[in-house]
């Protein structure tokens, strides 16, 4: 072959080289960061501390500015953790990140222990709202107990929506929810206020896309449960719907929570599962304890001192309004079935973390009594006024011989 036709070969080989290359497509640094992130997940390899931080808040910020391409990549990284399980370091990790996305850092000036309490969701019974009322019951019987929350997620009304609909005020400024904990012992806040990704997250959970891509992460709800914590509270009890209760109290003791109480509630049998302690049936709870060393042990709502309730009874109603008048109703003393049971068993638990029960037993107890003595309610009147709510809205849900 002659050189003229030998370099004619190389050079359309050349050139044929340079137009794939050209067609190649660019990636945006917002994906092509997480190939080597994705791979790692892929080989089911884990996550160090910086890298699962980064990549929480690189998502984080995407959620919060709405990035039509954010679902995909929720799915991937989420959906990668999942499959391979996270490790407490990787939580640990997710944690700092959501704790660096917070607008407001709050420091209370009161002389108990701060308690918080919430659910991750995920229920196999849709309940009513329980742990907003826990909470308030809680403060009404001596604890400081502080509730965040939001819209809706996986439930009929979420704690904001159950709180805005009962007359208190979700959205007051960071100095009137300072000054309600310090001077009543209680708050109800939306997350948002502190979280600037919390509305978008919840608007993707709404979306008609969700079915899709959310079952595939179990991991999100893990980051939450662990992460969560508007009040920068020490203390929480935090309910999880998914037999990992040890894992989650871990998690707790490694990012440098006193105490925690982390309850999965089941029915009669496991095809019932709830995010909070149970009157059904059976709660197996992993309980962190001061000196840092878990505890899980499983404990049933007869040994709590109230009997074995109905399915059906704790069932949430189709209603935001509807759902705000049975929890006035039990705070007030109007219900005595299986709903106020329920709400006095998580009530007990706050109590128990919050050292003014030395056990969850006596926890119940304190919480009955502070339903009969007009207390519960009181605190409800006393949070809508203090938060600059709506007191319009508690008496339209009051019975008659209550307003």
């Amino acid at each position: 072959m002659c050189k003229r036709a030998r370099q004619g070969g190389i050079l359309k080989r050349a050139s044929r080289s340079a137009t794939v290359a050209s067609e190649r497509p660019h990636y945006p640094a917002k994906f092509s960061w997480w190939t080597p992130i994705l791979g790692k997940l892929g080989q089911r390899k884990d996550l160090d501390f910086g890298e699962a931080e980064e990549a929480t808040l690189r998502i984080l910020k995407l959620i919060e500015r709405r990035d039509k391409e954010v679902p995909v990549l929720m799915a991937s990284f989420f959906g990668s953790l999942s499959s391979k399980g996270p490790t407490i370091e990787e939580l640990a990790a997710m944690s700092s990140a959501m704790e660096k996305t917070k607008r407001v850092k709050f420091n209370f000036s009161v002389d108990k222990p701060l308690v918080t309490a919430g659910g991750t969701g995920g229920d196999t019974l849709k309940t009513i709202n329980v742990t907003t009322p826990a909470v308030l019951l809680a403060a009404s019987a001596g604890a400081v107990a502080v509730k965040s929350g939001a819209k809706a997620f996986s439930s009929n009304t979420g704690a904001t929506d159950l709180a805005f609909a009962i007359g208190i005020n979700v959205d007051s400024k960071p100095a009137a929810v300072k000054r309600c904990v310090e001077e009543i012992g209680t708050a109800v806040w939306a997350s948002a206020s502190t979280y600037p990704w919390m509305n978008p997250l919840v608007d993707l959970r709404n979306s008609v896309t969700a079915p899709v891509f959310f079952p595939l992460m179990d991991s999100l709800r893990l980051m939450i449960a662990t992460a969560l914590n508007p009040f920068s509270t020490k203390r929480q009890v935090r309910g999880i719907s998914t037999p990992q209760t040890e894992l989650v109290a871990k998690v707790f003791g490694r990012i440098g929570y006193e105490r925690a109480l982390v309850p999965l509630g089941y029915g009669n049998d496991d095809s019932i599962r709830i995010d909070e302690f149970s009157n059904l049936g059976s709660t197996l709870v992993s309980e962190l304890l001061s000196n840092g060393k878990i505890d899980t042990y499983q404990i049933n709502c007869e040994d709590l001192g109230v009997r074995r309730g109905d399915p059906k009874e704790i069932m949430a109603r189709d209603t935001h309004l509807e759902n705000a008048r049975i929890v006035v109703n039990i705070l007030a003393g109007k219900d005595c079935t299986s709903r106020r049971d329920l709400i006095l068993v998580n009530a007990a638990a706050i109590l128990y973390l919050a050292d003014e029960a030395s056990t969850l037993r006596e926890g119940c107890e304190l919480a009955s009594n502070a339903i009969d003595d007009g207390d519960a309610l009181q605190k409800v009147r006393e949070l809508v006024k203090c938060s600059h709510g709506d007191n319009r809205k508690l008496s339209r849900l009051l019975p008659s011989t209550l307003i």
